[in-house]
C-alpha cells in the first residue's frame, strides 16, 4: 500500500463533528382522506384521521465518496465532473496540513491511485430521526471506472445530501444532513472465480456508515386547516406525553410542530406511531367507549391487531381494565396483542401471556413474543425462558431469543468484546450445535453459538483471493494464521491462535500491535473480511457451525448517476 494512503487509512473511520442547525423541509399542501364512513377503526376518531406526518418518512440522501485500501483493486480513473468535488472533500479532511502531519499528502496523487475507487453512496434516514442517529450506507463503483472489487476498503468520511428527483450530483445542492464512512460490507456469498457475479463485487454496504448530522423536523399536516382542530392536536399531544417541554406546538391553522420526547429518543419511530393512533375525545365515557369498540374487533381473526392495540396503547393505562380480559382470548393474535399492551403500559401480569407465546413452537407468535420481553428489563423471568430458548433447535428462535438477551444486558448468557474497534463479537453460552450468525445492517456484529466452538482439525483454508490461509495438523493446539499484505503478493509472518474460533475471530478483525512481550496480534481485517472467511470456513465444514447472515430489508437504489456539469460546478 503507498505510503500515502496507509498514513489517510489510520483516520478514516473517525466522523467529523456533527453539525448543529436544522432546515425545514418543504411541506405539503393540505390533503385529504376518504370519507369518515370508510375509515376504519384504529383511524376514525384518532389524529391520523385529521393529518399526516410530514418528516416521518425516510428520506433518501446521496453523495460521492472515496474508498481507500484495495490494494490494486481500486481505479486510477475519476470522471471529471466528480474530481473537482473530491479534491475539495479530501482537503476539508485535513490533507496537506502540516498541522496535521499530512502535508505530504496530495489529493490529486491519491486520486490517481488504484488503491482507491471513486463511489456513489446513498442511504435512506429513518423517520424523524434526530442528529447521532445511524443508518445503513449503500456504496457503489463509478460505471466509468475500472474497479474491480470493493471487498476490503474503507470509505472516507464524506457529506450526504437529500435525494431531488433521485439523481446524484457532487455535493449536492442542498446542506449536508448525514456524513457517512467505515468499512465496506461486500456479500460473503458471492464466488469471485464466477465471473458473472463480477458486478457484485462493484457494490457494498458500510453497516451503520450513516449517521445523521443535523435533526429533521416533524409536523402534523392538517388534512384541512382549521386552527381549532390545529390546538386540540397540540392539546390531547401533550396531555398524552407530559413533560417540561411542550412536545407538540400548533404553529398555525396547517401545521403542528413533534418533538421527540427524550424517553423514546431511541425507540421514536413508536412514539411517531402513537401520536397517529391517539384518540382526540379524551373524556372518560368516550375514550371507553372507543376502547370497548376495539375490545370487540379484536375477538376477529381478520383483524388488524398490531394497529388496533396501538389505539389502546396511545389512550394509556387507563384503558388496562377494559382490555385485560383479552390475555385469556381463544384468539391468539388477540390474547397476544393485548397482552403486548399491557406490558408496554406496565400492566406486569401481561408478561406471563408473553411467555408462554414464547415457549410455544410453531407459532407465528412466538418470534414477536421473543423480542418484545427483549424490550421489558423488569420481566425477570424473562431472561431464564431466553436463556433456555438459545438452545432450540431452530435458529431463528435461537437468534431471537439471543437479541433479547443482549438488549437486557445478560452477561451471563452472552459473553461481549469489542474487536479492533469496528465490530461487536458476542459468544453464547450453548450446548445445542454451532451457528455463527452476522448481521448487515445496524451494528456489525458476529455471534458464535457455542463457547467451545472450534475449528476442526487438521485444516489447510485458504481464501480464494490468497487474502487469509489458515492451516494446523491433527492434534496441534494452535492454528497458524498468514495474512497477504494489501497490495502486495507478500505475506504477513505466521500468527498462532488457538483452535477457537472466537480467538481466530478476535486475531482476524484486531489491529497489528504488539502485545507485552513484543509480539505482534492482530491481522486487521475489515468485519466484511471476517464474515468472508467465516462463512467460507462453515461452507467448507473447518468449522463445524452453520453460518447465518442477518437478512436485509429490501434494498432499492434510491438514486441514479449522471453527469450535470453545471450542476456540479455550482456545487463545487
Amino acid at each position: 500500500m503507498p505510503k500515502n494512503t496507509r498514513l489517510i487509512a489510520a483516520g478514516v473511520l473517525c466522523l467529523c463533528a456533527v453539525w448543529q442547525g436544522c432546515e425545514l423541509l418543504e411541506q405539503p399542501a393540505a390533503v385529504t382522506g376518504p370519507p369518515r364512513e370508510e375509515l376504519p377503526l384504529h383511524v376514525a376518531g384518532t389524529i391520523g384521521e385529521h393529518a399526516v406526518l410530514v418528516g416521518g418518512a425516510e428520506v433518501a440522501v446521496q453523495g460521492y465518496g472515496l474508498v481507500i485500501g484495495l490494494g490494486n483493486e481500486g481505479s486510477s480513473e475519476v470522471p471529471p465532473y466528480v474530481h473537482k468535488y473530491l479534491v475539495k472533500m479530501l482537503l476539508r479532511e485535513k490533507l496537506r496540513s502540516w498541522r496535521h502531519g499530512t502535508e505530504e499528502l496530495v489529493p490529486t496523487q491519491i486520486l490517481a491511485d488504484k488503491d482507491t475507487a471513486v463511489v456513489l453512496i446513498g442511504g435512506a434516514m429513518p423517520p424523524g430521526a434526530p442528529a447521532g442517529t445511524r443508518f445503513d450506507v449503500f456504496v457503489s463503483a463509478l460505471r466509468q471506472t475500472g474497479t474491480r472489487n470493493l471487498t476490503g476498503g474503507v470509505l472516507m468520511p464524506t457529506d450526504m445530501h437529500i435525494s431531488l428527483r433521485g439523481i446524484a450530483t457532487p455535493g449536492g445542492p442542498s446542506r449536508a444532513w448525514a456524513k457517512a464512512g467505515g468499512p465496506i460490507f461486500v456479500n460473503p456469498f458471492i464466488e469471485q472465480s464466477d465471473k458473472s457475479q463480477d458486478p457484485k463485487l462493484r457494490e457494498g454496504r458500510v453497516v451503520g456508515g450513516g449517521l445523521v448530522t443535523r435533526s429533521r423536523p416533524v409536523y402534523l399536516q392538517l388534512r384541512r386547516p382549521d386552527y381549532a382542530i390545529s390546538q386540540l392536536l397540540q392539546r390531547r399531544i401533550n396531555e398524552r406525553f407530559p413533560g417540561r417541554d411542550r412536545v407538540a406546538v400548533a404553529k398555525n391553522r396547517s401545521s403542528v410542530e413533534v418533538k421527540i420526547p427524550e424517553e423514546y429518543t431511541k425507540d421514536y419511530e413508536k412514539f411517531l406511531r402513537l401520536v397517529m393512533h391517539l384518540p382526540l375525545r379524551s373524556s372518560a365515557g368516550g375514550g371507553e367507549a372507543r376502547a370497548l369498540q376495539i375490545v370487540k374487533a379484536m375477538e376477529s381473526p381478520e383483524a388488524n391487531h398490531d394497529e388496533l392495540a396501538l389505539v389502546w396503547e396511545a389512550m394509556g393505562r387507563q384503558t388496562i381494565p377494559i382490555f385485560s380480559k383479552l390475555y385469556v382470548s381463544e384468539v391468539p393474535k388477540a390474547a397476544f396483542y393485548s397482552a403486548r399492551t399491557g406490558l408496554r403500559l406496565q400492566d406486569y401480569k401481561a408478561a406471563e401471556v408473553l411467555l408462554k407465546f414464547a415457549e410455544t413452537e410453531g407459532s407465528g407468535l412466538q418470534v414477536p413474543a421473543i423480542k418484545e420481553l427483549g424490550e421489558h428489563p423488569k420481566v425477570t423471568r424473562s431472561v431464564f425462558v431466553l436463556r433456555k430458548l438459545v438452545n432450540d433447535q431452530n435458529e431463528v428462535v435461537r437468534i431471537a431469543a439471543y437479541e433479547s438477551l443482549a438488549k437486557l444486558g445478560d452477561r451471563t448468557a452472552v459473553i461481549r468484546s469489542e474487536v479492533g474497534e469496528q465490530f461487536t463479537l458476542d459468544v453464547i453460552k450453548t450446548s445445542n450445535p454451532g451457528v455463527i450468525y452476522a448481521t448487515q445492517t445496524g451494528t456489525p456484529r458476529i455471534v458464535i453459538f457455542g463457547h467451545d466452538l472450534a475449528v476442526r482439525l487438521p485444516v489447510f483454508f485458504n481464501m480464494p483471493d490468497d487474502l487469509v490461509t489458515i492451516n494446523a495438523n491433527a492434534g496441534d493446539k494452535e492454528l497458524v494464521v498468514f495474512r497477504r499484505l494489501p497490495g502486495s503478493s507478500l505475506n504477513t509472518p505466521g500468527l498462532h491462535v488457538e483452535p477457537k474460533v472466537e480467538s481466530l475471530v478476535e486475531l482476524l478483525g484486531s489491529q497489528p500491535v504488539p502485545d507485552e512481550a513484543g509480539n505482534v496480534r492482530g491481522l486487521n481485517l475489515t468485519y466484511g473480511q471476517v464474515v468472508s472467511v467465516l462463512y467460507r470456513m462453515c461452507k467448507e465444514k473447518d468449522i463445524p457451525a452453520k453460518f447465518v447472515l442477518q437478512p436485509l430489508p429490501q434494498l432499492r437504489k434510491i438514486f441514479e448517476e449522471t453527469e450535470p456539469v453545471e450542476e456540479a460546478e455550482a456545487a463545487g
